[in-house]
């Protein structure tokens, strides 16, 4: 297995800010490139692992930026397309390899691009949100915050943290989505659904930011139903926080959300129809842990924490679920999104 990861570190104006690409060679890191572009933010691959592409600074707005993923990890610009939306924060490809998506936070809505046979995108359409919900100052109107394609390859599924709700559009090959097929499910008021991960078996799970939980549904045929609900929080603890990223073990029985404030990663037992237990919280090494990964050897695990500029690692036990600090520490501005193939 190739033991190759990326991560995205955003800035304006830091020279590190862009896309670093890394090797795993046992428990130690080797930087094998870099990719500068600024504002870097979430990543996603092409099918077939050929293509990497990055949220980004695109023009004087923001966009996405192709790149192709050459055969010793390091990266090549292809182009750029914007999004024509603000805080692009988010993004998937279709199964096809036809199609991209991203969520654009700020502006309420979603963009849909055609991707060609190098995998450049064009801009298609901008797909817009509307809505609120009950939390002052956080729901004042629609925030798309995240974008993938259901497994059964049918959907493309949007959670929008400004107004409780799961959305799934319609899609298909060479076509891309159909808006007015929109599947909606209402979540509980002011959980505020930030991203979604779907696990074998027609099981879904729901980090929600301002709730700080983590939802388990049924998913079928673009339709949700709840079946249990976990604070990612201790009991009796009140502090301003936010929960971000949720990832699941390559066995399918763990699952590891962050709460940033709070700055934490909590691991959840997880039995495959929903239910979910405690394990472990434990600190994330450094400020808003932003987003976790397993790494692809499936007994590390690292943290990119936001606002003190680096990335933690931990070992993980894959058979107890437990996360411990091995040492190892990266340093970079703003990491926001740990990928890989």
């Amino acid at each position: 297995m190739e033991k190759i990861f990326y991560i995205a570190a955003w800035s304006k104006e830091d020279p590190a800010g862009g896309v670093h690409s890394y090797r795993l060679e046992g428990k130690t890191l080797r930087e094998l490139g870099f990719a500068p572009l600024k504002m870097a933010g979430y990543l996603c691959f092409s099918p077939d692992g050929k293509r990497l592409y990055a949220t980004g600074a695109c023009g004087e707005g923001e966009g996405v930026t192709a790149f192709e993923v050459l055969p010793e990890g390091q990266l090549k610009s292809l182009g750029s397309a914007p999004s024509q939306g603000k805080s692009t924060c988010h993004c998937t490809v279709s199964p096809d390899g036809g199609f991209l998506y991203t969520a654009n936070y700020s502006s309420s809505s979603f963009s849909e691009f055609a991707l060609d046979d190098r995998g450049i995108p064009a801009l298609k359409r901008v797909i817009p949100h509307t809505g609120s919900g009950p939390v002052e100052g956080r729901q004042e109107c629609a925030h798309p915050h995240f974008v993938s394609i259901t497994p059964d390859g049918r959907f493309l599924a949007v959670a929008d943290l400004g107004n409780d709700t799961l959305f799934c559009y319609p899609c298909a090959p060479g076509k891309g989505i159909d808006p007015a097929g929109v599947v909606a499910t209402p979540m509980p008021a002011g959980r505020g659904p930030r991203h979604l991960f779907f696990a074998p078996g027609g099981i879904a799970y729901l980090v929600t930011e301002l709730g700080n939980t983590v939802i388990s549904m049924k998913y079928h045929e673009g339709h949700y139903s709840l079946i249990g609900e976990i604070s990612l929080l201790p009991e009796g603890c009140v502090c301003n926080t936010k929960a971000s990223a949720l990832r699941m073990s390559a066995d399918g029985r763990f699952l590891v959300a962050t709460n940033r404030g709070f700055d934490s990663l909590v691991v959840i037992a997880v039995d495959g129809k929903g239910g979910m237990k405690h394990v472990q919280t434990t600190l994330s090494g450094g400020n808003s842990p932003r987003d976790v990964n397993f790494l692809p050897s499936g007994n590390l695990f690292a943290a990119a924490n936001e606002f003190s500029d680096n990335v933690y690692f931990y070992d993980f036990d894959t058979e107890r679920g437990l996360l411990s600090p091995n040492g190892l520490k990266l340093t970079m501005p703003r990491p926001l999104c740990i990928a890989w193939r």
